[in-house]
């Protein structure tokens, strides 16, 4: 639990608790997020056998999924994406696990399939969601650091006053990122079919331009 608030850039102490209460049939899907989270009979034995070198990776999803804020959130596209982030860093950070290890849709032979067909499709932002999502956070994590990314998630900590459409909200996650990174990347998140608007642009102009784009794993 640790680690999932340090990704949150939160404490230690949550203000309640963390819960998993698993019966024989729940309200919707295999586990589901919420206080308390619930999950299938079948899912205890993971729950209570938790240990290094063991992947982890349907209750630290739905963990990631309680942290989830809408300032940073663009639904219908990350609902089940960015979560991923903590299942990501929990199997690296504490039990070891690589992430092309701790998920099979992580490989990254997957990884640049999925790369590749986003861009072919005409990086489309209907298309963006899940796993193709994901990939544009982890090239974010791959380049600057988890720290870059908790560094994120403390700057939203301060704000207050956050649009509500996923325009706006998309294009003050890419001014935060490039404000905490230094960098102007603008042009990145364009890439990945992003609306980033003119006015965002140019606050970065005097910043150097991340040259990294979508690219194949």
């Amino acid at each position: 639990m640790r680690a999932i608030a340090d990704l949150a850039a939160k404490p230690h102490k949550f203000p309640r608790k963390e819960r998993f209460v698993t019966d024989v049939q729940i309200s919707a899907g295999w586990m589901h997020a919420g206080y308390p989270i619930m999950a299938h009979h079948a899912s205890a034995a993971e729950l209570v056998d938790v240990k290094k070198g063991k992947q982890l990776w349907g209750p630290i999803h739905v963990l990631g999924q309680n942290q989830q804020r809408s300032c940073w959130e663009f639904r219908p596209h990350t609902t089940e994406c960015t979560c991923n982030l903590w299942s990501v860093f929990v199997n690296e950070e504490v039990l070891g696990i690589n992430r092309a290890q701790a998920h099979g849709d992580l490989t990254s032979a997957k990884r640049t399939t999925r790369v590749e067909e986003y861009i072919k499709g005409g990086r489309k932002l209907s298309d963006w969601s899940v796993w193709v999502a994901l990939e544009t956070y982890l090239q974010l994590q791959e380049k600057f650091g988890w720290d870059a990314v908790k560094k994120v998630f403390a700057a939203y900590h301060h704000m207050r006053d956050f649009p509500e459409d996923n325009d706006p909200k998309m294009n003050l996650y890419a001014e935060t990122f490039s404000q905490t990174v230094g960098m102007n990347l603008t042009g990145f998140f364009k890439a990945w079919g992003w609306p980033i608007e003119t006015a965002t642009e140019e606050k970065f102009v005097n910043l150097i331009k991340m040259t990294l784009t979508p690219q194949p794993h």
